[in-house]
């Protein structure tokens, strides 16, 4: 290589470094400042005293109910949930995003090698010049070579927007694992549910039966009524009609499950959930709004699309300044590989390219300000994420603490209501009574039973909402890298 050839190389080298510290055009992104208000709940709402300000929630957040059954169902959605697979490859596409695109100023260079063989016809010397036109062999060695200095920051602020929607898309998988984890708790919840009220609507078609010998027994010794007696029959049938509905919302909320998990209902059956087993939590963690929106992954995400937007700017900019690179190239031909590297068959350039764009600036412009317009939407559009989750928070904490008083309520009406009814069976009993008062009284202590298991469940639901609404972490334990799996199967 000759020293003028090294001096223009490291000159060029010299000049790259120096430009490519050019500044990125565009706004710096910085997140959003954290909201001022300290608390949740509107003035006039029932404290919830089970909510533990301040706290946050620390591991996986369903362990607090203690039912291994939704544990386990939970692991194994997490592992087959088709959904939260899509929402990972989606993840992983947006990381092999990043990776293929470079952060900054980037040099290319090919290289290639030749051997053919030639005649001086090839080089425009006739053959009255030369009869014979002897053929000989070239061979030949050449590298070539782009530098993109980024002058402005265009690749750059590419790069930070293809990370900030990685991160974002990061987020998404997020909350899409807890909005998984939600629904199953929830399924799970209904299915333990709706079993006990079955069964507490078993317990009141007992009942009817029950009353159906009494007054059979009562009517046959003359102590009551052909209308008692189709009174009771009409009732008993009116309780068992209204046990097939909820048989129908317990096999539709069981296949819902097998969806959740990822499996037919022909091939997997949810665990025998118990409203007895899954245990009420007596302290729910609730951190503060200026933390949430540091944590809850639907936040996060609508703030890194923020970033994201704000970096398109840059990249809409960046086309209105000038573009400098450098094109180099290094070209070796001789007629014997020996003589290949010297400086007798060595030939080079090197020659800057500098574009200032001139036509369409209108057309620039306005993209400039679609970027712009796009990020104060993406504003708006992160300010409502952050008050809704607010208002779902507020939600959750309301429905919790009438759930207290409607538990309360429900207990005391169950046990008056049994007394009650003891007391009017044995005036029916005695021939103190008419069958009336003891059918009002059934009717009251089925609303009352019904009423107790339906607030406990509801309690739980609301109980799992308020902690679905805090909750921050993934716990990654749980999950796999994305599977690459063949689409040969697949793809034509």
């Amino acid at each position: 290589m000759t020293s003028f050839l090294r001096r223009k190389i490291l000159h060029a080298c010299a000049t790259a470094a120096l430009l490519s510290g050019c500044a990125s055009v565009g706004p710096n992104f910085k997140s959003p400042a954290a909201p001022a208000t300290t608390s949740y709940a509107m003035a006039g709402d029932a404290p919830a005293s089970e909510a533990a300000i301040g706290q946050r929630l620390a591991g996986d957040w369903w362990v607090l109910f203690r039912s291994p059954e939704i544990d386990q169902t939970i692991r194994t959605a997490v592992a087959g949930n088709r959904s939260l697979e899509a929402a990972r490859q989606s993840l992983a596409e947006a990381r092999d995003a990043v990776a293929a695109q470079a952060p900054a100023a980037t040099l290319t260079a090919n290289a290639s090698i030749g051997e053919q063989r030639e005649n001086f016809a090839s080089f425009g010397v006739g053959s009255f010049s030369l009869p014979n036109n002897p053929t000989f062999t070239s061979y030949s060695f050449g590298l070539t070579g782009t530098y993109d200095f980024d002058l402005f920051g265009e690749r750059r602020r590419r790069h930070e927007q293809l990370l900030a929607q990685a991160d974002a898309q990061a987020d998404q998988t997020d909350a899409a694992y807890l909005t998984l984890t939600s629904d199953v708790v929830g399924e799970a919840v209904a299915i333990a549910g709706l079993k006990a009220e079955i069964a507490a609507r078993e317990q009141i078609v007992a009942t009817d039966r029950d009353d159906l010998v009494l007054v059979n027994k009562a009517f046959k010794f003359g102590g009551g009524t052909r209308m008692d007696v189709v009174t009771v029959q009409t009732e008993l049938a009116s309780d068992e009609a209204e046990i097939t509905p909820l048989r129908q919302q317990l096999g539709a909320a069981r296949h819902a499950l097998a969806l959740l998990v990822g499996k037919a209902p022909a091939d997997w059956s949810p665990p025998d959930f118990d409203l007895d087993h899954i245990a009420q939590p007596k302290s729910l963690p609730v951190e503060l709004p200026s933390e949430m929106v540091r944590d809850r992954p639907d936040i996060r995400a609508a703030e890194t699309e923020l970033h994201a937007d704000l970096a398109q700017i840059g990249v809409a900019k960046a086309d209105l300044y000038p573009k400098l690179t450098i094109n180099a190239s290094i070209a070796q031909t001789a007629l014997s590989p020996s003589m290949l590297f010297t400086s007798a068959a060595t030939a080079f350039a090197l020659a800057p390219n500098l574009s200032l764009p001139i036509l369409g600036r209108g057309q620039m412009k306005a993209k400039v300000r679609m970027a712009e317009d796009d990020a104060r939407g993406a504003l708006a559009g992160y300010q409502q994420v952050v008050l809704k989750a607010f208002v779902q928070v507020a939600d959750a904490m309301q429905a919790i603490a009438l759930d207290d008083v409607a538990i309360s309520q429900a207990d005391r009406e169950l046990s008056s209501a049994a007394e009650n009814l003891g007391l009017q069976r044995l005036r029916y009993q005695a021939g103190k009574s008419p069958l009336l008062p003891v059918l009002d009284a059934q009717r009251s202590y089925a609303r009352a039973s019904l009423a107790t298991v339906q607030s406990r469940a509801q309690r739980l639901q609301d109980s799992a909402a308020l902690l679905y609404a805090v909750s921050r972490n993934w716990d990654r334990a749980h999950t796999t890298e994305p599977s690459r799996t063949s689409l040969a199967a697949v793809t034509p």
